[in-house]
């Protein structure tokens, strides 16, 4: 073979090997292409309607519905859930609004397409004659995981009032604002039960609305034939953080009017039975607390020496200016001195323990401080036992420590209601 020759050979083994490699790489290329999407598709995240609607609309046709609801029902497009269902050809007859009313601006008197029934204004409850001409009722409302947030109230009883009439019960699964992975404070005790104490868990339970609802259903008396269905969320774990999935921000309540208050609002509530302001009137509602001759800078000192994770404190003065509600809000149109707060650490944030911390530092420092409304605190902790230490001066660890044997407790039971890893 001349030396020509066998150049043109390896030129062309070369060649061969190379276009061999180029293969191989834009067959792995288009491979990953495909797991990608792949992946992309099975980690796509929908809200507990969103399946409903895509899956189960079965459950609903030729069947008269009522939906429990406010402005916080909606889907990933911004778009009501009774909206959709009706255009669907759904026969939504009637939707009932909690505490707040549709609009979740204490406004009862909205008028929708759909006759609007507010529950706050009938004791909280689905009445017989309300559901005379319903067949399944669908749940579809933003809580924020604590107890004393009325909304887990009217889930519960709603579930009652649907168990007692025999009715179809259906929860369409929601993101937790709340870390899932978090569970604090004091178990509700039945002396203390209330529209702000009515389901049997720690003030914050860890757990999403549907996972709450399996819990609840145990918790009814000759619940057997009670017809109970989650429609579990998807592409949703225990660790989703609620702003990566993007969805439309409506505010739930008139005072939490952004992810910052709905996620300082346990760290502060406890304050409601205190005569403290807690920025309600403000533009910045649960993320202040103060009053006009509240002494901050010491206030201050206790907070920042207990070296809690995951929030700090700052001094700061705010006026409530404005009527949100049909009360006027503490400290109406008087300059408080205050202290703001802010999470920056949400994975080693633990609200409840620092409502406890404030507790304490008012009581030691604020002059004036008084137990207000009847002892409103008790309803709000679910028992009397954080009141009583508080004024006996019980420390920071004694109180927390005082109720870890019940949450291990409640830990253990809540285990096999859970839907999300």
């Amino acid at each position: 073979m001349s030396k020509q020759s066998k150049i043109m050979v390896r030129l062309k083994s070369i060649s061969f090997l190379i276009f061999v490699i180029i293969l191989f790489l834009g067959c792995k290329i288009k491979s990953n292409k495909v797991n990608s999407v792949e992946n992309l598709h099975n980690n796509s995240f929908k809200l507990g309607s969103e399946v409903l609607i895509d899956e189960h609309l079965d459950l609903l046709v030729g069947k008269r519905v009522g939906i429990i609801t406010n402005s916080t029902g909606i889907l990933s497009n911004g778009k009501q859930l009774y909206e959709t269902l009706l255009e669907k050809g759904i026969m939504v007859v009637r939707i009932f609004t909690p505490e707040h009313g549709f609009g979740a601006n204490d406004d009862y008197s909205l008028k929708l397409s759909v006759p609007v029934t507010p529950l706050y204004k009938q004791n909280n409850h689905l009445t017989s004659d309300n559901l005379n001409n319903i067949d399944v009722l669908i749940f579809d409302i933003q809580d924020l995981g604590v107890r004393y947030y009325t909304y887990i109230s009217t889930l519960y009883y709603t579930m009652i009032d649907a168990c007692n009439n025999k009715k179809e019960y259906i929860i369409c699964d929601r993101p937790s604002i709340a870390s899932l992975t978090y569970i604090d404070g004091f178990m509700l005790e039945k002396d203390y039960e209330s529209f702000v104490g009515a389901v049997p868990v720690p003030v914050m339970y860890g757990m999403t609305a549907g996972e709450l609802a399996q819990f609840l259903k145990d918790q009814i008396p000759d619940n057997n034939n009670f017809n109970l269905k989650v429609i579990a969320m998807k592409g949703y774990t225990r660790q989703t953080n609620y702003e990566s999935l993007k969805l439309p921000w409506v505010k739930p309540s008139p005072s939490i009017i952004n992810l910052t208050s709905a996620r300082l609002y346990p760290a502060l509530c406890f304050l409601e039975g205190v005569n403290i302001s807690v920025g309600r009137g403000t533009d910045n509602p649960f993320q202040v607390f103060g009053a006009p001759n509240l002494n901050t800078e010491d206030i201050l000192t206790e907070l920042e020496k207990s070296n809690l994770k995951g929030v700090s404190f700052s001094l700061c003065s705010f006026t409530p200016y404005k009527k949100i509600s049909s009360y006027d809000p503490e400290y109406m149109n008087k300059e408080c001195n205050g202290i703001s707060l802010k999470i920056t650490d949400l994975m080693n944030y633990e609200p409840v323990k620092v409502n406890i911390l404030i507790l304490i530092a008012l009581k030691k420092h604020f002059a004036d401080f008084k137990w207000t409304k009847n002892n409103f605190i008790d309803k709000l902790a679910g028992t009397d036992r954080l009141r009583k230490m508080i004024d006996n001066g019980s420390s920071f660890e004694d109180i927390v420590g005082s109720y870890q044997e019940e949450l291990k407790k409640f830990n253990q039971l809540r285990a096999k209601y859970l839907l999300y890893n």
